[in-house]
């Protein structure tokens, strides 16, 4: 091999190794995330759409799932450090921040609360709770403010119904077929389980009047402040999840990601995923912040007494997608 030709070589073989090089480098460039999930079910749908889809890792996250249990539990987490981002209830993290916790709500990811009130087969209206026992998610939350509520409105008292609590729908639905309660509040697709198994639906929540934010997306005000880009990027996976959730033509593999991660029957998907995107619509475009939704919900938590009043920007971080 002539000096020239072994010269070309040379250099086009550093030019490819260099290729390569920057191409590994860029791959090593994502940054890690460690993500908070409560459970596998419907109202996750774009987290889980964001991992299959790749969306996350078109914005360079690494992003390290897991599923913790309980919205609290979520909120625990994010404040102590084991995680940096969760998905959790609006409520939960505006009593967090409010008691002083290093939380803050970047975006929300579901506006609506697509909930069902799922009774045993032999009770069929509100009069026949007396002395019953219901499962709610957690104390004090806005889910159990709307419980009594309905209750109020049709001539129950809260107290003449035991409470008690459990933080993920799937063991909700398991105590009510278990026999351990005779009402429990459950999310898709355990709702549409029940009603195939007999139960009564006696209240579906999505339907109310007026609206309250519900599933927010948190995080450290800390490590959002040093990490503006990577929560911003985020934020944007979890928007093309949305979008990607909304359109028609991608029915077919959505009920395929909800299947494979909640184990759960593909009829009830196809129920579930026809119930929100036919009627319900709960995921917001971009999963931003509703602001009329968010303040609603405060107000609620300023008038009982359970928050302190403060202006909106206290919980929020006004640029999640900047």
């Amino acid at each position: 091999m002539s000096w020239i030709r072994k010269s070309a070589f040379i250099a086009a073989s550093l030019l490819v190794g260099g290729a390569l090089f920057v191409g590994m480098a860029h791959a090593q460039q994502k940054t890690k995330i460690k993500v908070g999930n409560v459970a596998p079910i419907a109202l996750f749908w774009p987290d889980f759409i964001a991992q299959q889809k790749g969306f996350y890792t078109e914005e360079d996250l690494d992003v390290e799932s897991s599923f913790l249990g309980s919205v609290a539990g979520i909120v625990q987490q994010i404040i102590g450090g084991s995680i940096d981002v969760g998905f959790t209830t609006a409520e939960t993290a505006i009593r967090a921040a409010d008691k002083g916790g290093d939380v803050i709500v970047l975006g929300e990811t579901v506006s609506k609360w697509p909930y069902s009130f799922m009774a045993a087969k032999d009770i069929k209206k509100p009069q026949d709770l007396k002395g019953k026992k219901v499962i709610l998610s957690t104390p004090k939350q806005d889910l159990v403010y709307l419980w009594n509520d309905w209750l109020r409105e049709n001539d129950m008292k809260p107290s003449e119904v035991d409470q008690v609590f459990d933080g993920a729908t799937p063991n909700r639905y398991a105590a009510l077929a278990n026999g351990a309660v005779q009402v429990a509040v459950v999310s898709q697709p355990f709702d549409f389980r029940a009603i195939q198994e007999g139960y009564t639906q006696l209240y579906d929540t999505s339907f109310m009047k007026k609206q309250y934010s519900f599933v927010v997306v948190a995080a450290r005000r800390n490590w959002t402040h040093d990490n503006p880009k990577v929560a911003a990027a985020f934020m944007r996976a979890i928007g093309k999840a949305i979008a990607w959730w909304e359109d028609p033509k991608n029915k077919d593999e959505a009920i395929d990601i909800l299947q494979k991660v909640s184990k759960q029957d593909r009829a009830l998907i196809i129920k579930t995923y026809e119930y929100y995107h036919d009627k319900v619509h709960p995921y917001p475009k971009d999963a931003q912040l509703q602001a009329i939704a968010f303040k609603n919900l405060v107000d609620v938590l300023v008038d009982a007494n359970e928050i302190k009043e403060r202006p909106i920007s206290f919980y929020t971080d006004p640029n999640p997608q900047k």
